[in-house]
């Protein structure tokens, strides 16, 4: 009988674990905050990838014009409302790229990182340093005194380099003041969701608390193993011409 009576509490025990990992796991949302809809991107199928990936949301980007990348998320919302869309920029700073969130207008490229940290800032956004050791486009070092919101500790893009990229990132930053976060750096529909992150809102699925999640660091980010669609979007990004999308089809 007092074996019984062990096996039940610690049966109880158990499910009381279970539930709880359950309710922490759904007040999570899987989010994939580097998906770019320009350069020839078929952005039109990153819906049913989200669905595929069981995703939750994107945030979608388009190099140096906010513009864009607004009019993609404003025509994903009028036909997914199961799925959460926002827009924002990576912008040429003058010491590499820099994402915005949480902006209603354009940002000034070829300024310093500091200053367009400062101005994101002022607009109310959140910004955040990608991929910090992918050669001439990254922050890199300095990284150190620009004082962005979060980094992306895990870059799609960076798989291609046996990771190496996202390690040194990991190993020179962790430490440090930022959000930690994971993007695929899509350029290729697929591979969105290759690298995402795991935000915690308590549940809530807007925008609004997304982005409030990354300037408190409630994030997670998460790295799937190399695969077909990394490979194919490495192809995308270096062998496309780098145009701007001026029009919209769905």
């Amino acid at each position: 009988m007092v074996i019984v009576g062990w096996c039940k509490k610690f049966q109880k025990a158990i499910i009381k674990v279970i539930s709880a990992m359950t309710q922490q796991n759904n007040a999570n949302l899987s989010i994939d905050f580097h998906v770019h809809v320009d350069e020839r991107v078929k952005y039109w199928q990153i819906p049913n990838v989200l669905r595929v990936r069981e995703l939750d949301g994107v945030g979608i980007l388009t190099h140096n014009s906010f513009r864009f990348a607004k009019k993609i998320v404003d025509k994903f919302k009028e036909k997914d409302k199961k799925k959460i869309y926002f827009a924002g920029v990576e912008i040429d700073t003058a010491d590499g790229h820099l994402i915005a969130y949480g902006i209603d207008q354009e940002i000034p490229r070829d300024r310093s990182s500091e200053e367009t940290v400062e101005i994101i800032r002022d607009l109310g956004g959140v910004s955040i340093i990608p991929h910090p050791f992918m050669s001439h486009n990254s922050i890199g070092w300095k990284s150190y005194i620009v004082k962005a919101d979060a980094m992306e500790f895990y870059n799609g893009f960076a798989k291609i380099f046996l990771n190496f990229p996202n390690y040194m990132a990991e190993v020179s930053f962790r430490h440090n003041s930022f959000g930690k976060v994971g993007g695929s750096d899509a350029h290729f529909a697929q591979a969105v969701g290759t690298c995402y992150t795991l935000v915690d809102t308590d549940g809530v699925r807007t925008e609004e608390e997304i982005l409030e999640a990354l300037r408190k660091h409630k994030t997670i980010p998460k790295i799937n193993p190399i695969d077909f669609y990394d490979i194919r979007n490495f192809i995308a990004v270096v062998f496309t011409p780098k145009t701007d999308r001026r029009i919209i089809r769905f």
